[in-house]
């Protein structure tokens, strides 16, 4: 018996589970307003004025720890709902919808390797 190319299954999964769970969360509002501009490309020209003082952009926090908290809870709900409802009844019957402007997945070898299969890179031609 051969083995199923997991693939295409897993980028269909992970592709909605960030697209449903994480990037439709919480993450939009922090996400939402005005982003600086740079003359130079690389934001060493943009600061922010704080009354203490004058922040470098490029060493300015973008997230609070209290809007990580909220962002990590916000995620971890998404994803438990969407996994327990996938994994009690499959793909929802009203469709999936699925970005179409972004790349596609690939595998990451940090989080591969924590199984004895993901640590070979040599095992999985799709390894990335």
């Amino acid at each position: 018996m051969s083995t199923p190319d997991l693939h295409p299954p897993a980028a269909k999964v992970a592709t909605m589970l960030a697209f449903h769970c994480v990037r439709n969360s919480s993450l939009e509002a922090l996400h939402a307003g005005i982003f600086p501009s740079s003359q130079t490309g690389d934001y060493t020209d943009v600061k922010v004025v704080s009354p203490y003082g004058e922040i470098a952009w490029n060493r300015l926090g973008r997230i609070s720890d209290e809007e990580m908290q909220r962002l990590s809870e916000d995620i971890v709900n998404r994803l438990y709902t969407f996994l327990f409802y996938l994994l009690m009844s499959g793909e929802p019957d009203r469709g999936m919808p699925l970005p179409q402007h972004w790349s596609p997945p690939r595998i990451e070898g940090s989080i591969a390797a924590m199984w004895p299969e993901g640590r070979n890179p040599a095992s999985d031609v799709k390894h990335g």
